[in-house]
């Protein structure tokens, strides 16, 4: 049976949004008649993967294709391999070169026979990995040599030109000839792909003068507008957004959101993952009420998926200070966010950083306006579903 294959990098938001686009082709697929093809989704961390995709699917879908999705545990155990963890970016990028043609080795190995995948209810179904239509990857980690390769970026770029980005970058503190190193990799990650979607915003947006290369093509954000909330909240406050990189999470980034003087809410799966000293004061809140009127930023790590969330929500958002051992993007990131006037750095007196948030997040709707007129949809993923459907 023929079916859509996934991968992506690290965190929550790479997997839910990879899911999402696949299950957007078969949305398309099936407005023209044709069947939807099974998901198979590498299950890198466990639990926790499949709590969220169902709180971002939600059960109508799952009730309605109970066998779409189905989560590949042997895939995401080797994927978890080479995925950020820890604090320091240089040390994974060690890892990453000390074992990467190994693990892509045994994966490939993996995806040549039949193998047992689960659904959601922990029901097996036997699949065939040679049998893969196409496959959809966001920030890829790995090549697995399956056919009909599609790339996006998820905002954060081509990962071989951030590293040489990041190598000629003076700010940036990283050891330099281990990145050297690791440019192969990274160039093999995205070989053979019939298109390179890169996202606007996004880490290169600072530079005006950037070049697509001849596979690359622009779209709006790369996540579902989020829908207006109505829901009476009796508090105003910030939405918390934690990362789902392990180390990263704990690296003490998130203790200053305590500082803004207000009401904070997070997610209910995140929260025992925060600082002890604001975890009690966190009140628990689904990811898809954040477009409350009672919210009125978000603090959050700067990775794409979170600005694009704010901003199509007109929120103001506040970022962490780039640490200097983080992820290389992050720092060209908050070029970006500042550049584009999205976003404040954390790097001031809190409440005055919550007040420029949200006087800049007043000046995002005619942002959101540009794009619109651009592309005739905020929606990146719908838009990049469509072209994957008319080309294969």
């Amino acid at each position: 049976m023929s079916y859509i294959a996934t991968t992506f990098a690290h965190g929550n938001g790479p997997y839910s949004r990879c899911v999402e686009w696949a299950v957007e082709v078969n949305n398309a697929k099936e407005k023209k008649g044709l069947q939807r093809l099974p998901i198979a989704v590498p299950l890198v961390y466990q639990e926790r993967q499949k709590k969220i995709l169902k709180e971002e699917l939600g059960e109508a879908f799952i009730s309605a294709h109970p066998d779409e999705i189905l989560f590949d545990a042997k895939h995401g155990e080797l994927l978890s391999q080479i995925m950020f963890k820890g604090s320091d970016y240089s040390e994974n990028l060690r890892k990453l070169y000390d074992n990467y043609y190994a693990i892509e080795a045994e994966l490939q190995k993996h995806l040549e026979g039949k193998r047992e995948l689960q659904t959601f209810d922990g029901r097996t179904i036997e699949m065939d990995l040679r049998d893969a239509e196409l496959q959809l990857g966001l920030n890829n980690r790995m090549q697995t040599g399956l056919p009909n390769q599609f790339y996006t970026a998820g905002g954060a770029g081509p990962f071989d030109e951030v590293l040489i980005r990041a190598i000629a970058d003076k700010e940036i503190k990283l050891d330099k000839e281990i990145m050297q190193n690791v440019l192969p990799i990274a160039r093999r990650m995205i070989e053979n792909q019939k298109i390179i979607f890169s996202n606007e915003p996004g880490v290169f947006s600072y530079d005006s003068s950037r070049k697509l290369m001849h596979n690359e093509r622009l779209t709006p954000p790369f996540v579902h507008v989020p829908e207006a909330d109505s829901t009476n909240l009796p508090w105003k406050g910030i939405y918390l957004l934690m990362t789902g990189i392990d180390g990263v999470r704990e690296s003490g980034m998130y203790n200053a959101a305590a500082e803004l003087g207000m009401n904070l809410f997070a997610p209910s799966f995140s929260i025992s993952g925060l600082p002890e000293s604001i975890r009690s004061k966190v009140i628990p809140l689904d990811p898809k009420r954040m477009n409350n009127p009672s919210i009125v930023a978000q603090y959050a790590r700067a990775g794409w998926i979170s600005v694009w969330i704010s901003h199509l929500s007109e929120k103001g958002f506040i970022t962490p200070a780039y640490n200097g051992i983080d992820d290389p993007e992050m720092l060209f990131n908050l070029r970006g966010i500042e550049k584009l006037g999205l976003g404040v750095i954390m790097n001031d007196n809190p409440q005055s950083v919550l007040e420029r948030a949200t006087k800049m997040a007043e000046g995002t709707h005619s942002f959101n306006e540009a794009l619109l007129k651009k592309y005739g949809t905020l929606d990146g993923i719908t838009y990049s579903a469509e072209i994957v459907f008319n080309l294969i």
